[in-house]
């Protein structure tokens, strides 16, 4: 099976001192990616990049408050946040410190009611159906992964996987992602991860890539499970 053997190339991991340097890699990363369109389909394109920078600062250093592992490979080729298990990025006493606020007064309520209530809504379903009780408790969240749009195809986003994958392994906690593009769910696939169900966002709004769209299809994303 892929992923069973360990990654050749260097990976390192921080906290919150890898926030900064995380934003730089990934949003270029994700500009036109489907699911980080819908979330800021109310704005022009040419803001999506600056909008894009202020949601990550406000996701990730969230997530650095609620001890999430921030993993990167071969000095930012490619990086990811990983929620530990029994962890939640949704974690209502650390908002304030996270600059919610400020985030909220930039980027105004849209794109944090998409990504909380619609998207959150939407794979809990799959979370219930495929994981055990004690699973749902303790279990390996990637919260996102991206690779450095010069650094592509060059087989950074596999290593970075199988050294996760090599984690969970120790523990025997199961991985759980949503892969966002059809490349992703594939390189997942690969890695032996199983599709538990697709979810449809924004119909009747936005079109496949995320903008907006009269009687729109919306966009899919793909809740996936690994185990050990």
């Amino acid at each position: 099976m892929a992923g069973q053997g360990k990654s050749e190339k260097q990976v390192t991991q921080g906290g919150k001192e890898y926030v900064d340097r995380t934003i730089k890699i990934l949003t270029p990363a994700f500009i036109g990616d489907p699911v980080f369109t819908w979330l800021l389909h109310n704005y022009a394109l040419s803001k999506h990049e600056k909008k894009l920078d202020q949601l990550f600062s406000a996701f990730f250093t969230q997530a650095a408050l609620n001890e999430a592992i921030f993993l990167e490979i071969a000095d930012f080729a490619c990086c990811s946040v990983l929620i530990q298990p029994g962890k939640s990025v949704e974690n209502p006493r650390t908002l304030i410190s996270a600059g919610l606020f400020p985030a909220l007064w930039n980027l105004g309520l849209g794109p944090f009611k998409r990504a909380l209530f619609e998207y959150s809504n939407g794979v809990e379903p799959h979370l219930k159906k495929a994981l055990t009780k004690a699973e749902l408790k303790k279990h390996w969240y990637v919260f996102i992964m991206g690779t450095a749009v010069d650094r592509r195809r060059q087989g950074h986003a596999s290593g970075l996987l199988v050294h996760i994958q090599d984690r969970a392994r120790k523990d025997g906690c199961p991985i759980w992602l949503e892969a966002t593009t059809d490349t992703s769910r594939r390189l997942y696939q690969k890695h032996g991860f199983e599709v538990i169900g697709d979810i449809i966002l924004g119909k009747g709004k936005v079109g496949s890539d995320g903008l907006p769209k009269k009687h729109g299809e919306g966009i899919t994303i793909w809740s996936m499970l690994w185990r050990p």
